[in-house]
């Protein structure tokens, strides 16, 4: 279950951080956009026992994801994007004469993202807090079985990604990108440490973090809605909507 409290809190300190950025003196002219986005590629649970033990084969899985942006822009190049996902994420293990090992965790991902923009192009980086809200597992077979209380209730990554404009106007563009995500946090419950989560059919002597991964293709459409007027922080701004 989604513990809303700190999705609640996590939120609000993402937005406080972002409107303290677009108060800063150095950049006068702010514009800004909403957006809708895509993500689809290859995503993963990571664990170095795993990935050490010849007797595990990592098959090849995909997630995809949906969600929408606001994006804070300063003059020409520099901007920050607050970014929700509502993701779902994969991971096949096949323990030889073991048989397979098939989770799927559903996840809603608050990012707040620096962009720089230029010629065309942009680069981001930027934190990501990720809520779970529901994991299973198959074991190899045709029954899902909720496993959720065996995996943390949040995690945290950094996010590095780029890309760039593929067609559109002064208000409207489509864009097109790749964004890498690496957990920082362990991803395991301490009660699926005690059931030896996610390698649930060999124990290893000691343990590891089990860290979510990703490296997926986004497509992103964006719609610029207005700027403000003033200068500095210290005036009284108006918001001008674009036409």
């Amino acid at each position: 279950m989604i513990n809303f409290a700190s999705y609640l809190g996590a939120m609000k300190q993402m937005l406080t951080l972002s409107l303290l950025c677009a108060c800063l003196p150095l950049f006068g002219q702010m514009f800004f956009d909403a957006g809708i986005k895509g993500a689809y590629g290859p995503t993963l649970m990571y664990n170095q026992n795993i990935f050490d033990d010849g007797e595990y084969d990592h098959v090849l899985t995909s997630g995809y994801g949906f969600g929408a942006k606001l994006g804070v822009h300063f003059a020409s190049h520099h901007g920050f994007t607050f970014d929700y996902m509502n993701s779902t994420s994969r991971q096949n293990f096949d323990l030889r004469g073991g048989g397979m090992h098939n989770y799927k965790w559903k996840h809603n991902d608050l990012l707040l993202m620096y962009r720089y923009s230029g010629n065309g192009a942009y680069v981001e980086i930027g934190p990501e807090i990720s809520f779970m809200s529901d994991v299973t597992s198959d074991n190899g077979g045709s029954q899902e079985v909720d496993v959720t209380p065996n995996f943390a209730d949040n995690y945290k990554s950094i996010v590095f990604g780029f890309g760039s404009y593929l067609i559109g106007s002064d208000l409207v563009t489509l864009q097109a990108g790749v964004r890498l995500h690496w957990a920082l946090d362990d991803m395991i419950s301490e009660q699926g440490m005690e059931n030896n989560y996610p390698a649930t059919g060999r124990p290893f002597p000691s343990y590891e973090k089990t860290k979510a991964t990703a490296g997926q293709f986004m497509l992103e459409l964006n719609y610029a809605f207005g700027r403000f007027a003033k200068a500095s922080c210290s005036h009284r701004w108006r918001l001008i909507l674009f036409e």
